[in-house]
């Protein structure tokens, strides 16, 4: 007999239609515990996109908004009722209101994934910086569990320098859908989308916005820029407020011919864009990138990946096997890289397969799914035993 469902509430700075990979996760999780039974609500910044939600999202409007994050003290009230709240961190402005209602409500499980350690220049740097000493320590402390997406990114992260932080880490990667994202050929959408079927097509996706700077386009471009007698064109899927910038580096660099900027393109067509391409490209350059959806998406769809030698990132693109990793923000050894993929087409189908076959092997989410639902009902049975610190 399958246990009592659970009510679970999934509290996430970003959810879908935006494109981010925590939204993504918080997504799947819902969408996939709900099909098991499960109660499970969504608690989100509002942001100025008007959505037709169903009535398990909630997208509230915060005191204070600032890029992705927002002030949302009515969460310590909406969150009444819960068996599990599970924190998508970070959400500076989430947070703290959750931790808050932990402190008072000892018997409400509180499971926070811990996605990646928030990096920026400036002002900015500088607030992550003072969260990440006064306020870190006090929200980990009240976990009862931590999860993150890999041992290698989780043990070289800010969680590792607070005291018996590990001790309640648990390694939960995050899966990909291998029924949608499949090998296949695409010259029909190809065509609809006016571009060539008969030069290696590279692929990036990712967010164009400020959120995501650390994505690497700047880096990418300039790599590509250095493949003027090679045979190729890039298409990039994503859209935000640095878009207009790169379309102007990439005039200026005389690649207009070669780059195409497709937006955001529908969920329905994105599996067929990955069928697209030869090589997808993910040349991240801060550890604000930890694990790499994208990379799965495209390891699924039977496609090597260029990526950034990042903590977390080498656990889903393996070098020499599944595709190549090079040194963050080398606009030389990309440039490499990419020419070797573009001129040894066997090598990318070897790539390409093995790929797939990680992704079968190590990525499907039922499993992960049975795990953390593992997870969940141990939290409740532990509920009573835990001291927390004032």
């Amino acid at each position: 007999m399958r246990p009592p469902s659970l009510t679970i509430a999934q509290i996430v700075c970003t959810y879908p239609p935006y494109r981010g990979g925590m939204g993504q996760v918080a997504f799947e999780y819902t969408t996939r515990l709900r099909a098991r039974g499960h109660r499970v609500h969504v608690f989100t910044n509002k942001h100025a996109v008007s959505v037709e939600d169903p009535e398990w999202i909630h997208r509230l409007p915060s005191v204070l908004h600032v890029g992705n994050a927002g002030v949302l003290p009515s969460l310590y009230r909406r969150l009444s009722g819960f068996d599990i709240v599970h924190l998508h961190y970070p959400f500076y402005g989430g947070a703290e209101p959750v931790i808050v209602r932990k402190a008072m409500r000892h018997d409400q499980g509180l499971v926070l994934t811990y996605h990646m350690d928030a990096t920026a220049g400036g002002i900015k740097g500088a607030l992550f910086s003072a969260h990440r000493r006064v306020l870190l320590p006090w929200i980990i402390g009240r976990s009862d569990r931590i999860l993150a997406s890999s041992d290698d990114y989780i043990r070289t992260s800010a969680i590792a320098e607070i005291d018996g932080a590990l001790d309640r880490v648990e390694i939960h990667p995050f899966g990909i859908d291998l029924n949608r994202f499949h090998p296949g050929k695409e010259d029909g959408f190809k065509r609809k989308l006016t571009i060539r079927t008969d030069v290696p097509t590279l692929l990036f996706v990712g967010g164009l916005d400020s959120a995501h700077h650390f994505k690497g386009v700047p880096v990418l471009i300039e790599a590509i820029a250095q493949l003027a007698g090679k045979s190729f064109q890039l298409l990039i899927v994503g859209d935000g407020n640095l878009r207009p910038s790169f379309e102007a580096t990439v005039r200026a660099r005389g690649l207009n011919d070669r780059v195409h900027f497709l937006g955001n393109v529908a969920d329905r067509d994105l599996p067929s864009v990955y069928r697209c391409a030869d090589i997808h490209l993910f040349p991240s350059t801060r550890r604000a990138e930890a694990f790499g959806l994208v990379a799965l998406e495209a390891a699924a769809t039977g496609i090597p990946t260029i990526a950034s030698n990042l903590p977390g990132v080498r656990t889903v693109v393996q070098d020499g096997n599944t595709g190549l990793l090079v040194p963050p923000e080398d606009v030389n050894e990309l440039t490499r890289a990419i020419t070797l993929l573009i001129e040894q087409p066997e090598i990318r189908a070897r790539f390409g397969l093995a790929a797939r076959a990680m992704a079968q092997q190590r990525f499907a989410w039922d499993p992960f799914m049975d795990r953390l639902e593992q997870t969940y009902r141990s939290v409740m049975d532990q509920q009573s035993a835990r001291f927390y610190p004032v």
